[in-house]
């Protein structure tokens, strides 16, 4: 995983680390590990995490989609590499465990910005997405 920035309510490498490998489970249930992801975007408010990356091959190149649900698509054009997910907290478990993290949405390669309509969907705020 990596990031360019730290925001704020991040700061902690225990929470940054639940919350990566919570925000990350869709893939790794996919992908296993053949996929990395690179974070782009990683904002908090409140309980509210979204993280926007960009999907690697293990070898740093394309993502390997074969034997995957996305290999027609990616066959097709209609696959970027991009990975979206909304979280949001649970309160009775802490920040720096990954179980206190619940992913409320998720997108795998979306064409589109697939997340705007998050915010209305799930009662988030919409500067969690930056917007």
């Amino acid at each position: 995983m990596h990031s360019q920035s730290v925001p704020v309510g991040l700061e902690d490498d225990s929470v940054r680390s639940a919350v990566l490998q919570a925000a990350t489970a869709p893939l790794d249930e996919v992908f296993d590990d053949r996929v990395r992801l690179e974070v782009d975007q990683l904002n908090r408010v409140g309980p509210w995490v979204f993280l926007k990356g960009t999907m690697h091959g293990s070898d740093s190149g394309r993502p390997y989609y074969a034997g995957t649900v996305f290999e027609a698509r990616r066959a097709d054009g209609v696959m970027s590499d991009v990975y979206a997910v909304l979280l949001r907290s649970k309160e009775s478990i802490v920040d720096n465990d990954a179980r206190g993290w619940h992913v409320a949405d998720y997108v795998i390669g979306p064409t589109d910005v697939a997340w705007l309509v998050w915010p209305d969907k799930h009662e988030a705020p919409r500067s969690v997405l930056g917007i």
